[in-house]
This record gives C-alpha cells, structure tokens and sequence, in this order.
C-alpha cells in the first residue's frame, strides 16, 4: 500500500521502510539503529506510533463503570492524572492491557494496536442502564511517543511544562487538539503525545528541531524489551492472569473494592506468587528467535521446556539480543541459565526482571 503522507515525510528523512504492504507501515531504522539505541539512552528519539489505539469513554457513569471492569482506582482518578490497568474477565485473566487518563469530562483509554475491537465488545456486553459511551478515537488521532534524559527538556522549548509520571497536559491552544502525557515505559522520561493525524507532520518537525532524533522500529524494539514492557495481544494474550504482566505495583490496586475479576487476583496476591511471569532473556547470539520459541532449562537434573518467546530484537547494549518471555516459576529468578532452541541450535540466556 501507498506510504501515507506523514511516512513519506519521514522516509525524506532517512526513514527505511521494510513492508510497505503492512496495514501501518513502521520504519525499521533512519540509518543507524545502534546509534537509535545510544541516543534514545543519552539524549531523546521519537518514534511514531500513530497505529496504537485510543477509545474515548464519555457519559456521567464513565468512571464507576470502567472502575468495575478493570484492575485499578479509575473510580478516585483525578483531572489530568493516568494509570495502567488491566481489563480482566471472571477468572482474572486479561482482556485489555491500557492506560487511562481522565480528561475532566471524559476518560481516554490507550492501548496496543489491534486492541480496540475486542475490548469495547467486551465492555459494551455490560453497559445496560449506565450512562457511559465507548468512542474509538484512532481513526482521528495518531500518537508519537518522545522518550529520553532529554526528553523533558525537549518539550519545554515548545512551552509544554514538565509532567510527574502519569500525569498529563492538554494543550488548550493548540489546533491539533494536542495532549501529551508522561508515560515512563522505559525507565526514563517519556511522554506519549496524542493528537489529530493532520496535524502529525507538524509537530514531528517542530520536535526534531528542538533536538529530537527520529528512531524506527529497531531501536523501539530493543528500547521496550529491555524494560520488559510487555504489548497487549503479543506478550499477553486472555490466556495469562493480571499478575503474569509483572507490572502489579503499576497496574493493580489491592484496596479498591470488588470488580470483574477481583478474586482470584486478591486469593494470588494472599499466594504470594504466580506459576509463571514475564521476563527478560538476555541471550549470548546473534540470532533473532521468533515468536513461540520454546526456553528450556535445567529443573531437577531434567532439561524441560519453562517457556516460549513472545518478543526478541536486537539489541546494542550489554547484550547481543533481548527477548521477553512467560517463564514458569521454576526458572524465573533472575540469573537463572536457560536455552533457547532456533533452528536445531541452542543458545545460552539468562533471565532478567530488569536490565540494571
């Protein structure tokens, strides 16, 4: 399919377009992947994201209502603050994995692509008699996402005051209906700026000139795996429970009262551990694993398999390549030596819950 015109801006600048017949194409790389990598550490990169969703919820029950289908405090969520949340069914396990932000008269919702369909299905099963309306967003509204030790000082060149972790500024007079929220998915400064889709080319170059380097999907990937940010729908699916995402202190409030899903996540929490969770493989070859690739390891003197891949990259850090992984209990201490079978060939890892 034809680059739409915001991407054959970016390929003027270096963009390299791998799969243009993807329904959003992402550039791979502006030339320099590691060089990405390093910056996106040292300084500042943006990265357009504009295929993630975002689901507008409007109506007075707005608040109530998402508060009783989701894992955190939506219900004492204050104007202009977010949080993550997980969507659960019955039997706690995951529905939607979001970030949702109140917007004073409305909440919006973002979430991975792809993700937008099944879950307003699913909440819209139980708007009955509430006042609550489900508007999907993405159509009108793409993101780029500006992440950094810079990246806060990049912003305020543009008049965008500085923004604590999750919180988040509507900028009143701009006509690209402009909102930039700081979302911290990789450790560090970052701040995920939702605005009309015409108005992206814009605001890419206003940030490029206040000294943001553009980065493509390479350096995203390596960015996002290395801070084990999991993505709705390929490292969690409805098959894993709220507490297999390690994201619990992010994600999930132990206090509020009772919501779809609130039991088993209460009887796990009085357990103390999941059967298995999502980590970080650091892996000694060169060698990129797909997805489903079985981890193998070493319990009681048995080699069995303890899990499979959901995401890998290159990296150009410590490690040569980075995966994430649902590692089952046996084998997800950190430190624990696993191995990764890719093509008849093992290759040695380690588990990680973090790169530091």
């Amino acid at each position: 399919m034809p680059l739409n015109h915001f991407q054959l801006v970016q390929e003027a600048a270096g963009a390299h377009f791998p799969d243009k017949d993807h329904e959003y194409p992402y550039p791979a790389h502006y030339g320099d992947p590691q060089q990405e990598y390093q910056t996106g550490h040292e300084s500042a990169v943006l990265f357009d994201l504009s295929d993630r969703e975002q689901v507008e919820l409007k109506g007075a029950d707005r608040q109530k209502f998402l508060h009783n289908f989701c894992t955190n405090d939506i219900k004492n969520l204050p104007v202009d603050q977010g949080c993550e949340a997980f969507v659960t069914n019955v039997q706690s396990r995951i529905l939607g994995y979001i970030t949702v932000f109140n917007q004073g008269d409305s909440l919006w919702l973002d979430l991975a692509p792809g993700q937008s369909a099944a879950l307003t299905e699913h909440l819209d099963r139980y708007i009955i008699m509430e006042n609550v309306e489900q508007i999907v967003r993405s159509p009108e509204f793409g993101c780029l996402y500006l992440t950094g030790p810079e990246a806060g000082h990049i912003l305020s060149k543009l008049n965008i005051a500085a923004l604590a972790v999750n919180q988040q500024q509507r900028v009143t007079d701009s006509e690209a209906e402009l909102t930039v929220r700081r979302v911290d998915w990789f450790g560090q400064p970052g701040y995920l700026c939702s605005l009309l889709h015409e108005k992206i080319v814009a605001f890419w170059q206003q940030l490029i000139e206040a000294g943001a380097k553009p980065a493509g999907q390479e350096a995203f990937e390596a960015l996002r795996i290395e801070s084990c940010f999991p993505l709705s729908g390929i490292d969690l699916t409805d098959e894993n429970l709220a507490q297999e995402a390690g994201r619990s202190s992010q994600a999930i409030s132990f206090k509020k009262g009772c919501y779809l899903g609130q039991e088993p996540i209460a009887r796990i929490d009085a357990l103390g551990h999941v059967n298995q969770e999502l980590r970080i493989i650091a892996l000694e070859g060169d060698g990129v694993p797909a997805p489903g690739t079985p981890v193998m390891a070493t319990v009681k003197d048995n080699q069995k398999e303890v899990g499979k891949i959901t995401s890998a990259a290159k990296s150009y850090g410590k490690y040569p390549v980075v995966a994430l992984a649902i590692i089952r209990k046996e084998a997800y201490e950190p430190g624990t030596k696993v191995e990764v079978v890719m093509e008849e060939q093992a290759v040695e890892g380690t588990v990680l819950c973090s790169m530091e």
